[in-house]
C-alpha cells in the first residue's frame, strides 16, 4: 500500500463566493500548495532548493478535478495525495479533498521536472524518485 500525505486548510473568507462557498479557482492553489508541502515535507527538499539550487522546476502538464459537494466558510479541508503514476520526468499526483468523512472532490494533477535554464525536461534523479516511490499507488489502490 502507498504511504498517503495529507494536510489540512482552513477555508477562509478569501476562499469563498459571496454565498461562502469555496471559489472553485481557490482548489486549484490548494492542489498545488499540497503538492508543494509534500516536496518539503515528504522528499525533503523545499521549493527554494528545487528552484535557486538545483534550478529545476516542476510545471503543471495537465491537472483536472471531478467536484462532487462544495465546501463552506470555516471548512477544514483536508487533502491525501499519492501518486497516481511516476515517469522519466513526470509525476501524476492523486489529491482527494475531504471535510470530515464527506469526499468533496478527486484530483489529478500531472507535473514534469524541467531544467530552468534549457526550459527542458529532464530526468528526476535517483535520490528524488526513491522517496517518491514511497507514495506511488497500486493501481487497484485508486
Amino acid at each position: 500500500m502507498a504511504k498517503l500525505f495529507s494536510m489540512q486548510r482552513k477555508i477562509r473568507f478569501s476562499h469563498c463566493d459571496p454565498a461562502g462557498i469555496v471559489y472553485f479557482v481557490h482548489f486549484f492553489d490548494m492542489i498545488n500548495g499540497c503538492v508543494e508541502d509534500w516536496f518539503a515535507e515528504a522528499v525533503g527538499v523545499s521549493s527554494q532548493e528545487l528552484l535557486i539550487k538545483r534550478r529545476v522546476g516542476f510545471p503543471i502538464v495537465n491537472t483536472r478535478c471531478e467536484f462532487f459537494r462544495p465546501c463552506h466558510l470555516s471548512d477544514i479541508l483536508v487533502l491525501d495525495l499519492r501518486i497516481a503514476a511516476l515517469g522519466r520526468s513526470s509525476i501524476e499526483f492523486a489529491i482527494g479533498g475531504r471535510v470530515g468523512a464527506e469526499h468533496k472532490f478527486q484530483a489529478h494533477h500531472k507535473v514534469a521536472m524541467m531544467s530552468l535554464d534549457t526550459l527542458k525536461s529532464v530526468a528526476i534523479d535517483d535520490e528524488l524518485r526513491s522517496k517518491m516511490r514511497e507514495f506511488v499507488a497500486a493501481s487497484d489502490d485508486e
